[in-house]
């Protein structure tokens, strides 16, 4: 375990940060349209079985990482194999989020910017973050997370007056298997990526409360991306909503303060970085971390580089995500479903198993007081 601590607030923002740091840039729902918003809520309900799983693995091993409770619940052989899928996960995921941001700043703000240099430059910020640990992570998080709120909320009020209502009707206007099926994209992309974030608890402060640790910062991401949604479909509309690629730099760019207050969209830019700075930083340290438990070594700061060139590689191997290929998105909930799903629930029965048979050989190893004792 380090020695630096994380306090309940710096973990809640990370926490936040990094789920924010795939929702900020996905756009409207193409298949539940104006109804967008229900599946946010399904979303919300169908996480909560897993946010009591987190709770409880963190209850039953405080203080731990992700990798010291895969080897402490499977042991060294297959503690190594559960940890080499998340570090192959967290490089995977990583590389995905690093060449979203970089279309996105290609795109929309740099056209003549070849992608790896927008790459190499969000790296170098990531690799720093990195490598100051869990203790720099939270302090960012905890820095960047109440700009990001107040971009939103302010674009939101501003843009009221441009907003229809009549862009939500008809409401519940689609088949109720769709929004459950948005309802499980949005928990595999991202609610159930943050089964990384374990990998910062080894870092906690003894006074955090578990209960605390994910809930808040579901409800808080809930709100913000229900803002969101909200505000893109009331100021676009469906159909140019759902033919933009970035719908929130597009809605945010016609909002205006009168005739001197315009060019709000570079607030939705800022929070695209900042938000997707975050994620990649929390992925290069999970996968450094995890790396130094399997190869046991020492120094975790040497291997942050090493995993930061496997994530821009694959960045580079990894197909656009704009126009036909956006397919990978209907594809990634059924490809996470081992990483986030299945080995969760796998650790969780073994954590509890382990617990019971503690429990049960200590309580054998005690006799009964005055047992065995010879009569007077």
């Amino acid at each position: 375990m380090t020695n630096h601590m994380i306090t309940e607030k710096e973990v809640q923002s990370a926490i936040t940060m990094f789920w924010m740091g795939s929702l900020i840039v996905i756009g409207v729902n193409q298949d539940a349209k104006q109804d967008t918003w229900i599946p946010i809520l399904f979303a919300f309900i169908m996480f909560l079985p897993m946010i009591w799983l987190y709770i409880r693995l963190t209850q039953l091993y405080p203080r731990m990482n992700l990798f010291e409770i895969l080897f402490q619940i499977f042991g060294k052989v297959f503690g190594r194999i559960f940890s080499l899928i998340y570090i192959l996960f967290a490089i995977h995921l990583g590389s995905m989020v690093l060449q979203i941001f970089a279309k996105y700043i290609h795109i929309l703000n740099m056209p003549e910017t070849p992608e790896i240099v927008i790459v190499s430059l969000i790296s170098f910020v990531c690799i720093y973050c990195a490598r100051s640990g869990p203790e720099g992570i939270g302090r960012i998080s905890k820095f960047t997370w109440p700009i990001l709120t107040a971009s939103i909320v302010i674009t939101c009020i501003i843009a009221m007056k441009d907003m229809n209502l009549n862009y939500l009707k008809p409401v519940m206007n689609t088949d109720f298997k769709v929004l459950l099926i948005g309802g499980y994209s949005m928990c595999a992309l991202p609610l159930g990526e943050s089964f990384l974030c374990f990998s910062l608890f080894s870092s906690l402060s003894p006074k955090v409360k578990p209960q605390k640790i994910f809930m808040k910062p579901l409800i808080y991401t809930t709100l913000l991306v229900l803002l969101v949604n909200l505000r893109n479909i009331l100021i676009l509309g469906i159909p140019s909503a759902i033919m933009f690629f970035f719908p929130s730099y597009q809605a945010v760019s016609v909002v205006s303060l009168g005739e001197f207050f315009t060019r709000f969209e570079v607030l939705i830019g800022m929070n695209v970085v900042l938000a997707g700075a975050i994620k990649i930083c929390i992925c290069l340290y999970t996968s450094s971390l995890g790396l130094v438990k399997v190869l046991n070594i020492t120094d975790q700061k040497s291997l942050v580089v090493p995993c930061c060139l496997l994530m821009i590689t694959l960045s580079g191997m990894i197909v656009s995500f704009t126009g036909e290929d956006s397919d990978w998105i209907r594809v990634y909930p059924i490809y996470t479903i081992p990483v986030e799903i299945i080995l969760p629930i796998i650790t969780l029965i073994g954590a509890e198993i382990q617990t019971k048979l503690k429990s049960g050989g200590s309580s054998k190893s005690k006799s009964p007081k005055g047992e065995n004792e010879p009569i007077s």
